[in-house]
């Protein structure tokens, strides 16, 4: 699947150009012409001179992506999700995913964004293979924050980064409320920021770091899913996309 920053390029076409050519009236037929070329009030116009044009390159857009779509769920998905415990939390049109899972007495959710896909330079996506042909490989970084709560005991939130297999911590932060550490209303954002969430992880002792990378293996926050987030991000991705063009088309063609 392309991602949306290779889209243009990998089905560039090229057109002959169209041009519009524009006589010029003689002097007795001037002011006429002008009387008739006079743009009309918005009010006596049912729909703009663009949105036939529009609603035909989105549907043709549309029916590109739709041809390259796979018609069943990828490998890699049904692969991950057999080999973990992990659930996923999709809704259409939403940039969020989450996984989920159940630890001993924990509950588990790892967040992330589709939208670390704009940080992902073209090159990114591009890797040689074997035969030494391009071939499509993400590697960009994708932040992901995992929550591992403890019913009466709080919250532990530990924001990371997957990127080349790996899942690297950036910060450890405990919420004795656990409402406090998931609710995004502004009054929770506001008690949030007068707490203390912890040191820079890059400043505890090594062997402390270790152990804290080791705490997140146990409970399936490892390379496997590391190599998984960017998968399902440009998968996902594609998807939103398809989606959008389906629902501005609907709404231009109205």
């Amino acid at each position: 699947m392309a991602s949306h920053l290779l889209r243009a390029s990998l089905r560039a076409i090229a057109r002959p150009a169209t041009r519009k050519v524009f006589t010029t009236a003689t002097p007795s037929l001037a002011p006429r012409m002008m009387a008739v070329a006079r743009p009309m009030g918005a009010r006596f116009m049912s729909s703009g001179t663009v949105d036939s044009d529009l609603a035909h390159k989105l549907n043709e857009e549309l029916q590109y992506e739709k041809s390259t779509e796979e018609s069943s769920q990828p490998e890699f998905i049904s692969e991950f999700l057999a080999a973990n415990q992990f659930e996923i939390e999709d809704k259409q049109g939403h940039d969020e995913v989450a996984l989920t899972r159940n630890f001993g007495n924990e509950k588990i959710r790892v967040l992330f964004s589709i939208a670390d896909i704009n940080n992902a330079a073209p090159d990114d996506f591009l890797v040689e293979n074997e035969e030494g042909e391009e071939a499509m490989a993400p590697s960009f970084p994708v932040r992901a924050s995992v929550t591992i709560e403890k019913e009466g005991k709080g919250v532990v939130t530990i924001d990371t980064v997957a990127q080349d297999g790996e899942m690297a911590i950036e910060s450890v932060m405990f919420y004795g409320d656990s409402k406090l550490a998931g609710e995004q209303s502004a009054e929770a954002d506001w008690q949030r920021r007068g707490l203390y969430i912890g040191p820079q992880f890059s400043e505890l002792d090594e062997n402390l770091q270790v152990l804290f990378g080791r705490y997140l293996e146990e409970r399936g926050v490892n390379a496997g899913l590391a190599a998984f987030l960017p998968d399902y991000v440009e998968y996902k991705e594609q998807k939103e996309y398809v989606n959008w063009l389906e629902k501005v088309k609907g709404f231009v063609s109205a």
